[in-house]
C-alpha cells in the first residue's frame, strides 16, 4: 500500500535544543503529554510504525475484526476487556467466541464478557466460521499446537509471548502463515506502546546517534504473582522460569536498535536449591550487537567514535525482588530512558549529551541569549496516558494486570495489517521473534536449564 504518512498535529510543547556537535541531531521539539484518540486508534503525535512505513493507513471503512479467544486466564481476560473497549469506542473489533478445556469454564467466561459462542475444546473454536483471528493465550508449551490448529483452519493468529519455546517451532508457524497467506504475530505488546514508538524514532541519526549501550531490567517479586513452586511462573512443565516469562521483554528491548538477535551473549543464572522442578529464578546477560548503522558513522554526534561497529547491552530478569524496570539507550548524542514499567510504559525521557563528562547538567544554554534568561530544561519527558476504563469493563471484572489497557495499540495494529493483507508485524518482525527465542535457548544452555 502507498499511503501518505500523516503529519503530527501542533499540540507539542517546544523546548529549545542548542546547536552543538553532541545535540545538533536531536529533535528540536518535545511533547509533555498526548492523549489517546479512539477514532485513530493511537496517540496523534506518534504515528505507529506500520503507518509510517506506508504498510497501512489510519482507520477507514474496514470490516470488523472478529476474534476467538483460546484460554480463559488473566491475560485472556484483560485482552478481551481491551477488545471490548475498542468495540465500544470505535466499533472495529468484536469477540465472537471463546474456547477452554472445559465447556463450563468457557461458558462462565462468555457470560462474563458477553461473548455469543463458548466451546469446550480449542478445535471447535478454531473451526467456527465466524472467527477471523484466534488469540492464543494458553500455557507456553501449548502455543505451537494451538496456533497451528488455528492456521490449518484458515484463521489468522496472535500468539502471546513467547510464541513458542523452540526457535524451530516459531519459524514453523511463521512459515505456515506465509504459505497460507495468514497473519502470524507474537504478542510483544511493548513494541506498540507510543512511548516505545517515540523512543524508536529518536534512535540513530535523528536522535541520540548510533545506540552504543543498552541497559534493561525486569525484576519482580515472585510472591506478588503466584505460589511457589506450582504456579506457571515457576513450574517448568508449565513453561515457567524467568527466561520465558520476563526474559523476552528484556531481550526485545536490547534488540530494538539493531533489529536482530545478538552476535554473542554471556549469561549467568540463579537456580532454586530445594530440588523442585522449577525454572531459573534470575538471569543476568550481556549481549553484543553489530551496529546496523555503521554506514552513518560520520554523523556529527559520532564524529569521534571509538574504532568499533559493536554495541553492548546488559539485561537482568528475576523473581527475587521488584526493581524500577527501566530501559536505557545511550548514544554519543545523549540517552533515552523508557520509564518503568518498561514492558508496558506510558512515558519516556530524553537526556541530551553536553560536552564533557557528567551528562547530567540541569540545563542547556541556548546560544545567543543572556545566560540568566536562556535556560531550558535538559531532560524532556513525554507522557502517553492510557485511556480510562469504561463502566462495561468495570462491571465485568475490570483490568487485572498492570497497564493492560495498553493492549489497544497491539490490537489496532493487528487490525490495520490484516485489513490490507499484511501477514506480519513490522514492529516485531518474525526474524526478531525467532531470534529472541534462539537467544533464550542459548541462555538456558549456558545456565544448564535446557
Amino acid at each position: 500500500a502507498n499511503h501518505a504518512t500523516p503529519q503530527p498535529p501542533s499540540r507539542l510543547v517546544h523546548v529549545g535544543i542548542p546547536s552543538s556537535r553532541h545535540s545538533s541531531q536531536l529533535m528540536p521539539s518535545a511533547m509533555t503529554r498526548d492523549d489517546y484518540d479512539a477514532h485513530l486508534g493511537y496517540h496523534p503525535s506518534v504515528i505507529p510504525l506500520d503507518i509510517r512505513l506506508g504498510l497501512t493507513s489510519s482507520p477507514g471503512e474496514e470490516a470488523v475484526l472478529r476474534w476467538g479467544i483460546i484460554a480463559t486466564g488473566k491475560v485472556a481476560h484483560d485482552f478481551t476487556q481491551v477488545l471490548k473497549f475498542l468495540r465500544l469506542s470505535a466499533g472495529r473489533h468484536a469477540v465472537v467466541a471463546v474456547g477452554s478445556r472445559t465447556k463450563s469454564r468457557a461458558e462462565e467466561f462468555a457470560v462474563l464478557h458477553g461473548i455469543p459462542a463458548a466451546y469446550g475444546s480449542y478445535e471447535e473454536l478454531c473451526a467456527d466460521p465466524n472467527v477471523d483471528i484466534v488469540y492464543v493465550a494458553s500455557l507456553h508449551p501449548d502455543h505451537r499446537a494451538h496456533a497451528e490448529m488455528a492456521l490449518l483452519q484458515g484463521k489468522h493468529v496472535l500468539v502471546e509471548k513467547p510464541i513458542c519455546m523452540k526457535a524451530d517451532d516459531a519459524q514453523f508457524l511463521y512459515d505456515l502463515g506465509r504459505e497460507k497467506e495468514l497473519f502470524v504475530g507474537e504478542g510483544m505488546w511493548t513494541r506498540f506502546f507510543p512511548a516505545v514508538e517515540w523512543t524508536r524514532m529518536r534512535l540513530g541519526d535523528k536522535g541520540i546517534g548510533r545506540t552504543r549501550v543498552v541497559c534493561a531490567d525486569f525484576n519482580i517479586d515472585g510472591d506478588d504473582v503466584g505460589f511457589y513452586p506450582t504456579d506457571s511462573l515457576y513450574a517448568r512443565v508449565l513453561g515457567g522460569g524467568t527466561c520465558w516469562t520476563v526474559g523476552p521483554y528484556v531481550i526485545a528491548a536490547a534488540m530494538m536498535p539493531f533489529g536482530t538477535e545478538p552476535d554473542s551473549i554471556v549469561a549467568n543464572g540463579v537456580l532454586a536449591n530445594d530440588g523442585e522442578d522449577v525454572g531459573e529464578l534470575a538471569v543476568g546477560m550481556t549481549m553484543t550487537f553489530k551496529n546496523c548503522e555503521e554506514s552513518s558513522s560520520a554523523s556529527s554526534s559520532d564524529i569521534r567514535s571509538p574504532p568499533t561497529t559493536m554495541s553492548i547491552a546488559n539485561g537482568m530478569v528475576s523473581y527475587l525482588a521488584e526493581s524500577s524496570e527501566e530501559t536505557m539507550y545511550a548514544g554519543k548524542g545523549g540517552r533515552i530512558t523508557v520509564l518503568g514499567p518498561a514492558h508496558c510504559p506510558t512515558s519516556a525521557r530524553l537526556t541530551p549529551k553536553l560536552s564533557g563528562r557528567g551528562n547530567g547538567a540541569s540545563s542547556l544554554m541556548i546560544e545567543g541569549e543572556d545566560d540568566d534568561k536562556t535556560k531550558a530544561k535538559n531532560e524532556i519527558t513525554v507522557e502517553f496516558p492510557l485511556p480510562p476504563s469504561l463502566p462495561e469493563i468495570e462491571y465485568s471484572g475490570g483490568i487485572l494486570m498492570p497497564n493492560s489497557m495498553g493492549f489497544i495499540y497491539e490490537a489496532e495494529a493487528v487490525r490495520r495489517l490484516i485489513a490490507v493483507g499484511e501477514i506480519a508485524f513490522p514492529q516485531w518482525t518474525p526474524e526478531e521473534s525467532v531470534g529472541c527465542i534462539r537467544t533464550i535457548e542459548e541462555i538456558l544452555e549456558q545456565i544448564n536449564q535446557n
